[in-house]
């Protein structure tokens, strides 16, 4: 009867991880980046190669678009500072590092009276066809709205999409130096929120809590 008792509390622990956790992914925050933008990405060089951003803002190597946070759409920014990140072949097929050469990528997202900013570093470049960025957004500052979710100080995993025209070279025959360069628009991408310490306190306590039974049980 009293293993059957342990089971239950085992069970009744893994069921509350369980609801936890589809709800933190539910209520996971992100800003947006939409698909209508005002910049491109464009790759050239072979071995080496080099990436621009290419677009309407008054910054070197920018481009500006519409991204939104829940039913707050704003503008963004994002440009390069320095070198150029370079991009290079690595052995996962598809998959491409990303070097920032010495270089610093800023991202400013201005809504209304809220904003946020801060610096990009970039890791990795995933595909050839709908090349995607990956890496993390450092938050400088954050205001209005976007306080509560980004502070400063947080680092938030963050990505966007480039879509290659039908026709034009791939990331990858340019980095293989099949073709001299390829071009396409910024499509799409998400910057997380960073999760709430109360979240990841309560998972913490569920996971102490199987733990401890577990233990209980193996002693026994």
């Amino acid at each position: 009867m009293q293993s059957v008792r342990k089971f239950a509390r085992v069970v009744v622990a893994l069921s509350s991880l369980l609801v936890l956790v589809p709800a933190c992914a539910a209520a996971q925050t992100q800003i947006t980046i939409g698909a209508g933008t005002g910049g491109s990405v464009e790759f050239s060089g072979a071995g080496q190669t080099q990436l621009s951003l290419i677009g309407s803002c008054s910054q070197t190597n920018c481009i500006q678009g519409d991204a939104y946070l829940g039913s707050n759409v704003g503008t963004y920014t994002m440009w390069i500072s320095g070198n150029n990140p370079i991009v290079s072949a690595t052995g996962t097929p598809n998959i491409f590092a990303v070097n920032m050469n010495g270089g610093t990528m800023n991202f400013n997202f201005l809504s209304g009276s809220s904003a946020i900013n801060g610096t990009i570093q970039l890791t990795s470049l995933a595909s050839t066809s709908a090349p995607q960025f990956i890496g993390t957004l450092t938050v400088s500052g954050s205001s209005g709205i976007f306080a509560a979710l980004w502070k400063a100080g947080n680092v938030v995993p963050l990505d966007f999409t480039v879509s290659l025209p039908q026709g034009n070279s791939l990331v990858s025959q340019v980095v293989n130096g099949q073709a001299g360069s390829t071009f396409g628009d910024i499509s799409s991408g998400e910057i997380l929120a960073a999760p709430e310490p109360a979240t990841i306190a309560l998972i913490g306590s569920g996971l102490l809590a199987i733990g401890g039974v577990l233990k209980r049980h193996k002693r026994k």
